[in-house]
């Protein structure tokens, strides 16, 4: 990012002419921080980054992103035009910028209360948006049976038409998208660090083959500072928040992983757990989540595929249909409890016949349920 003073001097931040929609996303989502509890409550409040941008100053919007990013919102310097460099440095290395409102955003993502407002992807992000997203996490310092266990599941989920998301970490996290490439199948990498860097340096060539499959995403620009330990920790809930089931195929009671099936949990996401010898530290927490009701036992693929409607002969994963603006706007509307047709014609501003045809479109493609009486709930 330009230093204030010298984007002023040359005149990169001038300050009466209105600023792009996407530079507004970059200083929004910088201004409420990384994981902010309150970037949900902001876009409810308004989606349009520019009107963000203009009323920064205003009640409403110190009251939907509370005092901290409100100060942070009008201090000296911090400007969209600041964030033009790092625009260039994305179009510079190909990475892809998905804001809130980008064609291929995640919508699982849209609907947890901590969602990132940008998002940077290589590859192919129209695969955030395909059906059957499973997250698969673990030790980092598997044994030969966790192994076993990621590459077996990891091979007979991806044949079945599952899109295959973790977290692109040493031992299984690694074995796990190394199982979806090995058959050719999309899988989706999530990094919590830099999107121009990989961690560990030693999957460089397993990212290139996730790209050539399906894509690496982030919430840490090119060359932005992220804090190990913390960048970490919020990158699990990005795992949890975009797949439809987590499963879990070994990990200590005391590990990062809990922290991914705590926020599955939080977002109502079904935790499964590979069973694993009693007498291994290695399968302590997978074992626990068992034992206690967290998670439901998983021995086979077919378990899961059952619950999620799949076959073991499925074919290979699609890509999820490209959706309009319309459908979109009312897909943004709608929640999980069940929402009138009147509602949503007020809220997303499109009149009854208009709204109905996009709902119709919408069940079609299975994003939404129609409920008796003119209602409609968001799946």
């Amino acid at each position: 990012m330009i230093p204030p003073e010298e984007g002023e001097q040359l005149g990169l931040f001038p300050k009466e002419a209105t600023p792009e929609p996407l530079l507004c996303w970059l200083w929004l989502a910088h201004t409420l921080g990384f994981a902010s509890p309150r970037a949900e409550r902001v876009v409810d409040w308004c989606d349009d980054p520019v009107r963000i941008w203009e009323e920064r100053d205003s009640l409403a919007f110190r009251e939907a992103a509370g005092p901290s990013a409100a100060r942070r919102a009008v201090a000296p310097g911090n400007t969209p035009w600041a964030f033009r460099t790092v625009v260039t440095q994305c179009q510079r290395l190909g990475i892809h910028i998905l804001t809130y409102d980008h064609p291929d955003y995640p919508l699982a993502l849209t609907r947890i209360p901590d969602l990132p407002l940008v998002l940077y992807c290589t590859g192919d992000p129209s695969w955030l948006n395909a059906p059957n997203l499973v997250g698969m996490v673990g030790s980092r310092r598997p044994d030969n049976y966790g192994r076993w266990g990621a590459s077996s599941l990891g091979q007979d989920l991806a044949r079945s038409g599952v899109v295959i998301v973790s977290g692109l970490a040493d031992g299984l996290d690694s074995e796990c998208h190394q199982a979806a490439v090995d058959v050719h199948a999309p899988t989706i990498g999530v990094q919590g660090v830099p999107i121009d860097r990989t961690y560990p340096a030693s999957n460089r060539m397993l990212r290139t083959h996730i790209e050539d499959y399906g894509c690496v995403i982030g919430e840490y620009g090119p060359g932005e500072e992220a804090h190990v330990r913390s960048s970490f920790l919020q990158r699990n809930r990005l795992i949890a928040g975009l797949v439809q089931a987590l499963v879990v195929v070994q990990a200590r009671e005391k590990s990062g992983t809990m922290s991914t099936v705590g926020h599955a949990e939080r977002y109502g996401r079904p935790v499964y757990a590979l069973p694993g010898d009693a007498s291994r530290e290695n399968s302590s927490g997978t074992n626990r989540l068992i034992q206690t009701g967290r998670a439901k036992m998983i021995l086979c693929a077919g378990d899961l595929l059952e619950q999620l409607g799949l076959e073991e002969t499925a074919p290979a994963p699609a890509k999820a249909p490209a959706l309009s603006d319309k459908e979109r706007r009312v897909l943004a509307c709608l929640k999980q409890e069940p929402a009138s047709l009147e509602d949503l014609s007020a809220g997303c501003g499109l009149e009854a016949a208009a709204l109905s045809a996009v709902l119709m479109s919408l069940e079609l493609c299975g994003y939404v349920k129609s409920l008796p009486g003119q209602r409609y709930i968001r799946l």
